[in-house]
């Protein structure tokens, strides 16, 4: 009989990689992070098979000891062991213009190698942006060490796309499979292109709501306010802001080109695009409903990143934004671990 698999999810944010695991079949006993308002939602949609919540635990990874995670893992003689978690990324990402060798929260990966090393789990999942090893090659390789050194000889990383593995959304991250048991390899995609997920499976079913408004039939189905101009210039917007008239074109845009996806509009029949923690407003990206005048909702951003529609967040709008676009997509996660689960045999 296979060993039951229990797992803690390091800087576990709202809890979209929990999510994910819960429905790959492992039980995970609770997760660490210090966003303390993304402890309601974690807590209060991932349900163990015991019927108790995922405990939250707001403490900095960097203070956590092996000891307590031993007491919460309780004996190992009949379990095996996950850890798994995406370090904060904004450090190491390409989008980071204040990049500095000294930031703090690079140390988070190594403390993640720390409590590997401390914990000797049998399994372990890693997330991150997608050039995080060439980004960061001295910690990405006293990572890779670390895991080496605790007996985890089999390893395989590398860049996957969400949407290949039914995430309605072109996301590219970087995933890490290690085992100390057998051979484990970042499985292969599950949809083709002609198959991907697009925005109109995902979001149409959802009401219509005006910009500023919301609409309970679904949680948090709201969207932000536009001013009196932004709602006309999207009125003129069918897909970009080239298409907008001379005397609705931003100063800042006259002259750059860039970041040219502000002001856009989502396709119907596409995945989405990236989503960040700024997906709730137009100015931002590509994040204009394909049809309504607005950007999409907080509750329309949850779904492209393929949290269940009941799946319920607290706080501000620019709180939940950015639990939702931290988090990794639970769909995502859940046909990896499954991946990782089947290899090693449990």
């Amino acid at each position: 009989m296979n060993k039951p698999i229990v797992a803690i999810d390091l800087f576990c944010g709202a809890g979209g990689l929990t999510r994910g695991m819960l429905d790959a079949g492992v039980d995970v006993i609770g997760g660490f992070d210090i966003a303390t308002d993304a402890q309601y939602a974690y807590e209060h949609n991932n349900i163990r098979s015991n019927g108790q919540s995922c405990r939250y635990f707001n403490q900095d990874v960097s203070t956590l000891t092996s000891e307590q995670i031993s007491k919460l893992v309780g004996s190992r003689r009949n379990k095996t062991l996950l850890m798994a978690g995406c370090a904060p990324c904004q450090p190491f990402s390409a989008q980071n213009r204040n990049k500095c060798r000294q930031d703090i929260r690079r140390n988070l990966l190594l403390q993640f190698a720390r409590l590997i090393r401390e914990c000797k789990p049998d399994l372990v999942f890693m997330e991150n942006v997608p050039g995080l090893p060439a980004l960061a090659p001295q910690v990405f390789n006293q990572f890779l060490e670390s895991l080496k050194e605790t007996g985890l000889e089999s390893i395989d990383y590398g860049v996957v796309n969400a949407k290949d593995y039914g995430v309605p959304q072109n996301r590219r991250r970087f995933v890490l499979l290690a085992s100390a048991r057998s051979s484990v390899s970042i499985p292969s995609p599950l949809y083709a292109p002609d198959k991907y997920k697009t925005v109109k499976e995902t979001i149409s079913s959802f009401p219509a709501i005006q910009a500023g408004q919301s609409n309970d039939s679904f949680p948090n189905h709201r969207c932000a306010g536009l001013s009196e101009k932004n709602l006309l210039r999207l009125k003129f917007i069918k897909h970009n802001r080239k298409e907008l008239p001379p005397n609705l074109i931003l100063e800042c845009h006259k002259s750059n080109t860039s970041h040219s996806d502000t002001y856009g509009r989502m396709s119907w029949d596409k995945p989405a695009p990236t989503l960040t923690t700024k997906f709730f407003s137009i100015s931002n990206g590509r994040y204009a409903h394909p049809q309504q005048n607005r950007a999409i909702s907080l509750r329309e951003g949850a779904a492209l990143q393929s949290f269940p529609d009941n799946y319920k967040f607290a706080g501000s709008m620019q709180s939940i934004a950015r639990q939702i676009g931290n988090a990794v997509p639970p769909l995502l996660a859940k046909h990896i671990i499954k991946t990782l689960l089947s290899a090693s045999g449990d």
